[in-house]
């Protein structure tokens, strides 16, 4: 009864202070909406921007330390060379000096820099692109540098340096050079362009984001302004919102920081000590973006405030024709039903096609990643596999060098058996003078046996002489004939020799040759599987690039299902208020 009595005082308020009510409703509906909005819209645009910046951050770190490691397999292949470790231990023989420079070279041309240096233990002498410069004094306290890595375990160590003259920042890489025996011979390295991979970097970067880099001493090492590079400015001084964390960013990891106007994320660069810093400012762009959907569910609210108000407006009208605006009400709740049930039907379908977009994308992300991760191991395969091939071009140069040195010793052999030829045939005419003199001395020896025979006793002795001598010079016929026949048999093996050398020979300058042809295919799969490394970095940046368009689509999409969603369940409430007055306005036709 006492419901009663207060709804029909509220149906006989004037309506000056019914209007004055609605406006105060009205004003502190939209102070809330506005509170709402803001907020709403704030941890949307932290929420998605951590997904953004994450993901363009991971990117970075990425395509940089794919150009950093392919450049250190290549210094490290050159350290452990055997060319170069040959040289190492031998510094004194021209040979090995000769061949371990053109190997050197040839990384050297593959390096970015164009830069080589190397340092042996043996003399001491330091080469920079293969000209000499100075000789290291162990003892000098300059040279620190050197005798601090006597003892290293490491491969390779580095220092980054800003050169002010040529506005790069590079890496200069110390790699070991050991023996089998883990023996310490020297050091060799280059010097890997660090300023190429950071410009590369911010050729990629997105418009309205921001990005630097620094070192573990919050030095800035990255940035569009070298201004701050030269004077080694704090990343703190650049970026004066990170002041209040100066003391947690040197070791402050994969990690987010949000301000009042920009959000910061954070991705390290363990392989040299640096981190990647990147940002996006809250700008009434980003505002209006995340606005959309909690400024819809406010709009519901405020109309569903005015129906309200109408429906009020109506049931006031009620004492002046009551059938008449009853069915008139009715009319219009039962338009207002049909018209909630249809936004709520259509709100459901774009839910679920929404969704299945978003499914989609997602699946479309890992895809990329994987493909990615599959590109960047066909790109290290494809460094390695060249590192081998100009290895192989190296120990080919060797055997071509080798095979070249067999030939000659082949062709001074000939020359030996030739030169051998004409001495047996020397032989060949003093044996012939000695067979003709034993025939003059058998013919002398005969005559004086006869002479022996004429003249009786007397000439006994002389005949037994003149026997012997006869008996003698027939000895030496025979032995010179024997002699003959070897001295032939000498001369046609040493015929046949001539010829196998000869042939032998030929084969030899046909596997030089063969040798050349093969070390040109070598060359041939090197420049192959260089220019298969370089595409491979292509095809992964690429489809990191996409991966970043696609992890924004999908962070956009979520929020436009989130919306609709929000506006289905919106719109379903709007509909069951409608059923209600619906029913109120039946009982009032009534």
């Amino acid at each position: 009864m006492d419901l009663l009595n207060a709804k029909n005082k509220i149906k006989r308020l004037p309506f000056p202070v019914i209007a004055a009510i609605f406006s105060l409703v009205i004003a502190v509906i939209l102070s809330v909406s506005f509170l709402f909005i803001s907020k709403s819209a704030r941890i949307n645009f932290e929420k998605s921007s951590h997904k953004e910046l994450s993901q363009l951050a991971k990117n970075m770190k990425l395509e940089f330390e794919l150009g950093l490691n392919e450049q250190l397999a290549l210094a490290m292949q050159m350290a452990k060379s055997p060319v170069i470790i040959r040289y190492f231990e031998k510094p004194s023989d021209s040979s090995l000096k000769k061949e371990a420079f053109e190997e050197v070279l040839a990384y050297q041309n593959s390096f970015l820099s164009r830069l080589s240096f190397m340092i042996n233990d043996n003399d001491l002498r330091y080469y920079a692109n293969n000209e000499y410069l100075y000789t290291l004094d162990k003892s000098n306290s300059s040279s620190a540098w050197y005798t601090s890595l006597l003892d290293t375990d490491k491969a390779y160590v580095f220092n980054v340096d800003y050169d002010i003259g040529l506005k790069q920042t590079f890496m200069w890489v110390n790699c070991i050079v050991r023996n089998q025996n883990n023996k310490f011979l020297g050091l060799i390295g280059t010097g890997i362009p660090i300023s190429q991979f950071v410009n590369s970097l911010y050729s990629q970067l997105p418009e309205n984001y921001s990005m630097f880099l620094f070192n573990e001493a919050l030095e800035t090492t990255g940035s569009t302004d070298l201004h701050h590079l030269e004077k080694k400015s704090r990343i703190t001084d650049v970026i004066t919102d990170l002041r209040e964390y100066e003391g947690s960013l040197y070791q402050i990891g994969q990690s987010f920081i949000d301000t009042e106007n920009t959000v910061y994320a954070f991705q390290p660069l363990e392989e040299i000590g640096w981190n990647i810093l990147v940002s996006k400012d809250y700008t009434v762009r980003a505002f209006l973006e995340n606005a959309i959907v909690p400024a819809s569910i406010c709009l519901i609210v405020i109309v569903f405030v005015f129906l309200g108000f109408f429906v009020f407006l109506r049931v006031q009208l009620l004492h002046l024709n009551d059938k008449k605006v009853g069915t008139s009400i009715l009319e219009e709740i039962q338009n207002l039903a049909d018209s909630a049930k249809n936004n709520t039907e259509t709100a459901q379908n774009q839910s679920a096609s929404v969704k299945e977009i978003v499914a989609t994308m997602e699946d479309n992300n890992s895809l990329s990643e994987d493909i990615s991760e599959k590109i960047k191991d066909v790109s290290q395969i494809a460094v390695k596999t060249s590192g081998d091939v100009a290895d192989g071009v190296s120990y080919l140069e060797k055997n071509v060098q080798q095979l070249h040195e067999i030939a000659q010793a082949n062709l001074n052999t000939i020359s030996g058996i030739k030169a051998l030829g004409d001495k047996i045939e020397n032989i060949w005419d003093i044996v012939t003078l000695i067979n003709n003199v034993a025939d003059q001395a058998k013919i002398i020896a005969f005559n004086a046996e006869l002479e022996a025979s004429s003249a009786g006793e007397a000439g006994r002795n002389f005949h037994i002489v003149a026997t012997e001598i006869r008996r003698l010079a027939d000895g030496i016929i025979d032995g010179t004939k024997e002699i003959k026949e070897r001295i032939t048999e000498i001369q046609k093996s040493s015929d046949n020799l001539i010829l196998f050398s000869e042939n032998g020979t030929e084969k030899i300058n046909e596997g030089v040759e063969n040798a050349k042809g093969l070390e040109e295919r070598f060359e041939s799969i090197k420049n192959s599987a260089q220019s298969t490394a370089n595409s491979s970095s292509d095809i992964t940046t690429i489809i990191q690039q996409q991966a970043v368009a696609s992890e924004q689509m999908l962070a956009t999409l979520k929020q436009i299902a989130s919306g609709v969603e929000n506006f289905s369940s919106a719109t379903a409430d709007i509909s069951r208020a409608s059923e209600k007055l619906k029913n109120i306005a039946e009982d009032l036709s009534r």
